[in-house]
């Protein structure tokens, strides 16, 4: 006896989580973190844009790899949630922390 099982395949992803046409999310593809929205979650994949002095410094306040971000503002600096603490980050420095944007999904999961 043999089973099949077929699972959906996603087409290549936009750059924001969307709904595709059968209501499935779609993922994001990676960008940096200047480029998310308020109220969107991403994970950070790297800070190899960032000086080496900044990227040791956001790494000591908890902004390493593999962290999850809440974006909570944007409009004068981008204010982050990082673990339970708010940071905010000048556009300089979130123009070099390419991230993973989380589709809403997975947003509205973690809280």
């Amino acid at each position: 006896m043999s089973l099949s099982v077929s699972l959906p395949v996603l087409p290549t992803a936009p750059s924001v989580a969307t709904g595709g046409p059968d209501g499935l999310l779609e993922a994001a593809r990676p960008c940096t973190l200047s480029q998310c929205r308020p109220g969107s979650r991403a994970t950070v994949l790297g800070l190899d844009d960032c000086g080496s002095d900044e990227a040791c410094r956001l790494r000591a306040l908890g902004l390493c790899e593999g962290t999850a971000v809440s974006i909570v503002d944007s409009r004068h600096a981008m204010v982050l949630d990082v673990r339970g603490t708010r940071l905010a980050l000048g556009s300089a420095l979130t123009a070099g922390i390419t991230v993973q944007p989380l589709p809403a999904a997975a947003r509205s999961a973690r809280g």
